[in-house]
């Protein structure tokens, strides 16, 4: 499932909310989220506070450039997602740009479960040395 198909109601062209029933950390007093996909690139969204638009973070696919990039899930963050199928999970990285070069969060990604319209950002704890993994853009995404 692409970013598009699973942040945009295409019957309607409107952008689908997504709860996180524990926040996000750093945005706590907000729990509801549109992901808006940036138009001709498959890769990169935007998530936004449905109550601010002025609050939100870029999001990636993390897979293309790290396709060996895995999360695994405890039974709290399943239910939290309320996750019953692998399938209907989407992870994303954030993203944040320094001196005109792209790096991602590794060590936090964003989960959303595309059929129950829930999100969960998850701390992963050994990963904290990649919290800011460079995104080589120029070269493109791993093969």
């Amino acid at each position: 499932m692409t970013i598009e198909q699973s942040a945009v109601d295409t019957s309607q062209r409107k952008l689908v909310e997504f709860i996180f029933p524990r926040g996000i950390p750093g945005l706590e007093l907000y729990r509801r989220f549109l992901i808006e996909p940036i138009p001709g690139n498959r890769l990169f969204a935007m998530l936004i506070a449905a109550d601010d638009p002025s609050i939100g973070m870029i999001l990636v696919d993390p897979l293309p450039f790290f396709p060996r990039y895995s999360v695994d899930l405890q039974r709290d963050d399943r239910r939290d997602l309320m996750l019953k199928k692998e399938r209907d999970l989407i992870i994303f990285t954030t993203v944040t740009v320094d001196d005109a070069r792209l790096y991602t969060n590794l060590a936090a990604p964003i989960l959303i479960n595309v059929v129950q319209k829930r999100g969960k950002q998850l701390i992963v704890p050994h990963r904290c040395e990649d919290m800011r993994v460079p995104l080589d853009t120029v070269a493109g995404p791993e093969n």
